[in-house]
């Protein structure tokens, strides 16, 4: 079974050697996705709402690689620069997975670049 290693187009190029989303039968998992868009510029710096929809999007982009849609993820994990954006960040998230929200583990952390307050990553399961 091959293991498909892509960096969509469509995203921001890595900065560092990895692969932004892996495919491996019907294993899919994703690099941590932040809020950015194809030229590697942050969108929404400083608002919770505009990282969290932008990197979701990212995300939907990612899945959409390998034959993927948010309904097949059954796990994130969110990582935001400050807990105090919970509400807002959630209000949003739950638009994206309101018929079929994932398990998900939220953690507060320091992220690569102090502008960033949301980042994402998935596993998600294709028949």
């Amino acid at each position: 079974m091959s293991i498909q290693r892509i960096n969509p187009s469509k995203l921001q190029t890595p900065l560092a050697s990895y692969s932004q989303v892996v495919k491996k039968g019907p294993i899919i998992t994703t690099a941590g996705l932040i809020p950015t868009n194809t030229d590697g510029l942050i969108v929404g710096e400083g608002d919770i709402k505009k990282q969290t929809t932008q990197t979701l999007e990212n995300l939907v982009i990612a899945l959409e690689a390998v034959g993927a849609t948010l309904d097949d993820v059954v796990k994130t994990t969110i990582y935001l620069s400050n807990l105090e954006n919970f509400k807002e960040m959630n209000e949003v998230y739950n638009k994206y997975f309101e018929k079929n929200p994932p398990a998900r583990a939220t953690i507060g952390a320091q992220l690569v670049l102090p502008s960033l307050l949301f980042e994402i990553d998935a596993i998600a399961i294709v028949d």
